[in-house]
C-alpha cells in the first residue's frame, strides 16, 4: 500500500528554517522585553515565548 495524502497536506518537519525562525523571534521579543520591562525574569519569559512563536511559524517556511 501506498501512503496517499490529500494534496492539501503535508509532513511536517523540523528543518535548519525552523531554528533560525525560533532564534530571531527569541532575539526580538527578548529584546523588546528587555528594553520595555526590564529585569531578568520579564526577559527570558519573552524569549521563550518568542522561540516558540518563531518555531511554530518556522514549520511553514
Amino acid at each position: 500500500m501506498t501512503d496517499q495524502r490529500p494534496s492539501g497536506e503535508r509532513e511536517w518537519e523540523i528543518t535548519t528554517n525552523t531554528y533560525i525562525f525560533a532564534g530571531v523571534g527569541a532575539v526580538i521579543l527578548g529584546g523588546l522585553a528587555y528594553a520595555s520591562l526590564g529585569g531578568v525574569p520579564n526577559t527570558i519569559a519573552a524569549a521563550v515565548v518568542g522561540a516558540l512563536a518563531g518555531g511554530a511559524l518556522g514549520l511553514f517556511f
